[in-house]
């Protein structure tokens, strides 16, 4: 265009899935052939940084970690949902052992080589009770451990920790990734954020 900017207006945002089955919020977008004509270079320049505006703080933080070696766990909700915590507490007490991964029954608590397999499921399901307190508790509070964005109109969750958190009982990047990879945070209305949609 002649070295007019270019924008693209988003006209449709809608949930969907990769092809291993990972959710993403999706969006269509129009090429916007009358803003430049319409609007003073300086007031588009605004215009589109404003539509950044949003963005920007999680894909800075976001960049920041992975560039300092540090692990990142996202969740999202969409606009104007709430978190159901009911429901992620009834699909958490619906949790049977054999739904736990390996790698999850260890970051839980478990040592399966020491602990009677009669009470895996116990262990397991006292640390995602704690994990999902905790992450609500700073979720509706200081936001101390888990750090909350705007995201086009919705809201995204971060927790970043160092990769061996993923175990710890003080870490929200704990609470978060164990809450994830049990599936309890998506039964209570959060969705699993892909890095890469926060880096485009």
């Amino acid at each position: 265009m002649d070295g007019a900017p270019v924008s693209w207006a988003v006209v449709e945002q809608r949930l969907a899935y990769d092809d291993a089955g990972e959710p993403f919020l999706g969006s269509i977008a129009e090429r916007d052939q009358g803003e430049s004509e319409s609007l003073p270079d300086h007031q588009l320049e605004h215009a589109l940084e404003g539509e950044r505006d949003d963005t920007d703080p999680a894909a800075s933080a976001l960049a920041g970690a992975m560039t300092a070696g540090r692990a990142v766990e996202l969740v999202g909700l969409e606009p104007g949902q709430a978190p159901d915590w009911s429901q992620a507490r009834d699909y958490l007490e619906s949790l049977g052992i054999e739904e736990i991964e390996d790698d999850l029954l260890e970051r839980t608590g478990v040592h399966p080589g020491r602990d009677r397999h009669a009470g895996w499921i116990d262990t397991v399901k006292a640390r995602l009770r704690d994990d999902l307190a905790s992450f609500r508790a700073d979720v509706d509070g200081p936001h101390d451990q888990i750090e909350e964005w705007d995201f086009r109109g919705g809201r995204i969750f971060a927790a970043l920790g160092d990769f061996d958190d993923d175990s710890s009982p003080s870490s929200g990047f704990g609470w978060m990734s164990r809450l994830v990879d049990a599936g309890i945070l998506q039964a209570g209305g959060f969705y699993r954020v892909r890095k890469s949609l926060l880096l485009l």
